[in-house]
């Protein structure tokens, strides 16, 4: 029969697996005990996916030959195939058992290791298969693997450097990494090898999407939708790219077309929290604040303590004016931000404090400490004494008012004097038991200064009857809706009778050359580094008519001090603005002028034309 096992093995060498098993299976029907003919003819069965048989013949030829080293090895590769790690692994000892010099031995226990999470035996596996084959571009890369796996990231560096070094182009070896980098934060650095990975392979769909998260990562949110749609195209029920693809459109304020995917993903698991998370928050920026309740709620079935999803759900509770169940869950946005360390001091919960003193501290931005300064003086009625903390930039401003409520100012950043208790200032409402109905809501609550009255007394210059304050955008955030082109104010600077006051103290190099330039230059007129904290605001408003403002620090001034104001509202607003009114309880002197959809800043700036010119 060996004629025909020679001519199998010829054919098996030659890609003609079909002629191969014919003769393997006609060596065998001639000769039951022919070790090699088993061997290969498992080996074959195992190169066609049917790795159950493969197991049978070649566990029959370990049995009648079971020194060799080579048969071992083969019956591991099988048993792997099938999911039997365990019993793979013991073949490939037994291999190495037999032959401790055999390269392929080390290095195929090295990736049943690296199956298992076993990194560190893998890592060893794969160098003692390194010091028998220097050269092989294989391990060097599984090696990577391995270490980027132990949270060694420059030493897998060092291990893809080689293998590259050994195949330049090797897509893996290319991606892997990318991803090695990426642990280092040197995503400008990963990026490129994502590229060349796909340059060498364009259907690597892992590489796809690694770069797609890189772009998400680092902000680039257009050009990871495209990756992910490419990786999409080749998986399309990949869900992790669902996921990423979800995020990255929701990320360019596309929350419409987020949604499906996002949808799709919870769909796909259930219990996939964060997916519930990214769901509910793109409800709420499309102003859907029951299904964003709804998506919260499960992403809080699964991770109980996900603050992000406790404090968004206080978001669209507060949205909804339900403050009985808002305001405790808004106690999570404490577990979201770097909270000022007083945790030597108990919290203050509202309760009658007649000999101990309470420290209040501001915590989030100027806007935040302007509205709700509202609460200070009712908490003063509960204590003894009260030590208000507030941003440097507010405390010249505040300062008079707090003399009036009996309350020691001082900045963030300085010594603070002993304390009792403390309540982060968002919490007053919380503590005082504050209702939507039973906001404060008298204004102005806040005064000017006298000097500073005096130091802005006939400054203005303009000759229009009407002196209008304008702020268009705030402190930018990521994904910021609450800011608008300067062009998209064109409408209100074409009003006639209007000298227009820019109230926003800081102005990019453009937005000066814009309005430098602007047809409407004579009426428009700013201050620039005059303005120099926010008392000086404060004295620039109170010889306004009125201000128009988007959602920022100014539009709450100009409401704390009671002045005609129109609030420029995205889509989705902030919680505090409510829904549907154009009314404000928190400023009755103001009017709330909404997006009818998201980003429609051209409606917004017309409603406001409209008025100030029937006014």
């Amino acid at each position: 029969m060996q004629p025909v096992f020679d001519r199998a093995f010829a054919a098996h060498r030659d890609g003609r697996l079909d002629d191969a098993e014919r003769d393997y299976r006609a060596t065998l029907q001639g000769n039951p005990t022919h070790v090699d003919a088993l061997h290969l003819l498992g080996v074959l069965r195992h190169q066609q996916g049917q790795h159950a048989e493969a197991a049978e013949l070649v566990r029959r030829a370990v049995k009648l030959r079971p020194e060799d080293a080579a048969l071992q090895l083969n019956l591991g590769n099988a048993l792997k195939a099938l999911g039997q790690i365990d019993n793979a692994i013991e073949q490939f000892r037994n291999a190495l058992t037999l032959a401790p010099s055999f390269p392929m031995a080390h290095y195929n226990l090295g990736n049943a290791y690296a199956s298992q999470g076993r990194h560190e035996d893998a890592a060893d596996a794969f160098e003692k298969s390194l010091r028998l084959q220097p050269d092989d571009a294989s391990s060097h890369n599984n090696l990577g693997n391995a270490r980027h796996a132990l949270g060694q990231h420059t030493e897998a560096i060092a291990s893809f450097t080689r293998a590259l070094q050994l195949r330049p182009g090797h897509a893996g070896a290319l991606n892997n990494m990318g991803m090695s980098l990426n642990a280092l934060d040197r995503a400008d650095e990963a990026i490129p090898c994502f590229q060349k990975a796909l340059a060498a392979e364009p259907r690597f769909v892992a590489a796809h999407f690694n770069l797609a998260n890189t772009f998400d990562a680092t902000g680039r949110h257009a050009e990871a939708v495209k990756s992910f749609e490419a990786a999409l195209r080749l998986q399309p029920n990949l869900p992790p790219a669902i996921f990423g693809m979800g995020n990255a459109l929701a990320a360019l304020g596309r929350h419409a077309q987020a949604l499906p995917y996002l949808e799709r993903s919870v769909g796909l698991d259930p219990q996939f929290a964060l997916a519930w998370l990214s769901l509910g928050n793109t409800h709420l920026a499309l102003g859907a604040h029951a299904p964003a309740v709804r998506a919260f709620d499960q992403a809080l079935r699964q991770r109980p303590d996900l603050a992000s999803a406790h404090m968004n759900r206080a978001l669209a509770w507060l949205a909804l004016r339900d403050f009985a169940r808002g305001l405790p869950e808004y106690e999570w946005r404490l577990q979201t931000m770097a909270e000022p360390a007083i945790q030597t001091l108990p919290r203050w919960h509202g309760e009658p404090i007649d000999r101990r003193t309470l420290l209040i501290h501001a915590e989030q931005g100027f806007g935040d400490t302007l509205q709700f300064a509202r609460f200070v003086p009712l908490a003063a009625q509960r204590a003894a004494r009260v030590v208000l903390e507030v941003q440097p930039a507010l405390l010249p401003l505040l300062a008079p008012v707090a003399q009036a409520w009996r309350v020691t100012l001082i900045a963030q950043g300085t010594p603070r004097p002993a304390a009792d208790l403390h309540c982060p200032l968002l919490s007053l409402p919380l503590a005082l038991g504050t209702t939507y109905d039973s906001i404060p809501a008298r204004t102005p609550y806040l005064d000017v200064p006298a000097a500073y009255g005096r130091k802005w007394r006939g400054s203005l210059g303009g000759q229009a009857k009407r002196k209008i304050g304008i702020a268009w955008t705030g402190r930018i955030q990521p994904n910021e809706t609450r800011s608008m082109p300067l062009a998209a104010l064109d409408p209100l600077f074409a009003l006639d009778g209007i000298d227009w006051i820019v109230l926003q103290p800081e102005l990019s190099a453009d937005e000066r050359a814009a309005l430098d330039t602007h047809p409407r230059a004579a009426s428009i007129h700013r201050f620039d580094k005059r303005i120099g904290d926010f008392a000086d605001t404060a004295a620039i408003i109170e010889r306004l008519d009125a201000v128009v403002s988007i959602d920022t620090s100014i539009a709450h001034l100009a409401g704390a001090l009671r002045k005609p104001l129109w609030v420029m509202l995205p889509f989705a607003a902030d919680w505090r603005w409510f829904t549907g009114d154009a009314r404000s309880p928190w400023y009755p002197g103001a009017t709330l002028v909404r997006q009818p959809q998201p980003g429609a800043w051209q409606e917004v700036v017309e409603a406001v034309a409209n008025e100030l010119r029937r006014g």
